[in-house]
């Protein structure tokens, strides 16, 4: 073999891979596609769309969002563990503790403050929401559900039988319509107003003393002021002895329970507020 021969065999000469894959083409390109081929390509193409919006239209929405400590949520079926998981991952926050009911949810909510969003997902599960210096959200602590001796406590007439008189007061608090901040508030939540659950958990939850203390004095306020809201709390709170408040305030304050019944104490008006606060303080301080 010559050494032109050598070089232009070894460069892809000549073509001839190049000249079969063409001239198939080119036979492919001179079919004659006749009425019943037209028939059949259009009948496979409507079954393809067809297949195609089926599987479109089975498809369920899956919305999970979280913004500005508010959640929007629309979902069929969704286990309960993925929402928390998908709202620790947008918040950058940690889900501590197991989920009691692992159930699948399906539910539709639009910016709902998360507080709210968490009890309806929930249910009756208590949980604590912890936030940052900056009212960046840094935890959800999953409690394990309500207190054995709050629940066995005898539901108030304002509650549905058989309800525990804490989730009471937490439904109470999210029926309330929102309230006008600024300051240290709306720093922490980035915002000119919030919903009285929302201005529940910085009370007990904020890192900053001065948040907590800023937000209770509102949530304190509220309730002073709003006679229906002071009834039903009140109902809810005498429903339960000392020993059940006592626990009742350490699974929703954790750590600053002392504080906020301190904070009670010397700033209610109500006298029935702040002789329920006495009493908690004494359970808290004998570590009953």
């Amino acid at each position: 073999m010559s050494a032109l021969a050598a070089a232009t065999r070894g460069a892809g000469w000549p073509p001839r891979a190049r000249l079969r894959v063409r001239d198939a083409v080119d036979k492919l390109a001179r079919m004659r596609l006749t009425p019943a081929r037209r028939l059949v390509l259009a009948l496979l193409a409507a079954v393809l769309a067809a297949s195609a919006g089926r599987s479109d239209e089975g498809a369920p929405e899956r919305v999970i969002r979280y913004e500005r400590d508010l959640l929007t949520v629309r979902l069929t079926s969704v286990p309960v563990t993925d929402v928390l998981d998908e709202l620790g991952r947008q918040a950058g926050a940690q889900i501590r503790g197991q989920v009691r009911d692992l159930r699948a949810v399906s539910v539709e909510f639009e910016a709902v403050p998360l507080a709210d969003a968490l009890h309806r997902l929930l249910g009756d599960q208590n949980f604590a929401l912890v936030y940052g210096n900056e009212g960046r959200l840094k935890s959800v602590r999953l409690l394990g559900g309500p207190k054995a001796a709050v629940a066995a406590a005898p539901a108030p007439a304002a509650a549905p039988a058989g309800q525990p008189p804490a989730q009471g007061i937490m439904e109470a608090f999210g029926k309330h319509a929102r309230i006008a901040i600024a300051g240290h508030l709306g720093e922490a939540l980035g915002g000119q107003d919030a919903s009285l659950l929302q201005l529940f958990d910085l009370s007990v939850h904020h890192a900053d003393p001065t948040v907590r203390a800023e937000a209770a004095r509102i949530v304190i306020g509220t309730i002073d002021t709003d006679p229906s809201l002071r009834a039903s709390v009140l109902a809810q709170l005498n429903a339960m002895d000392d020993a059940a408040l006592g626990a009742f305030f350490r699974s929703m304050a954790g750590d600053n329970a002392q504080e906020v019944a301190m904070q009670i104490m010397t700033t209610a008006r109500t006298s029935e507020f702040r002789s329920k606060a006495s009493a908690v303080l004494q359970q808290l301080r004998s570590g009953g």
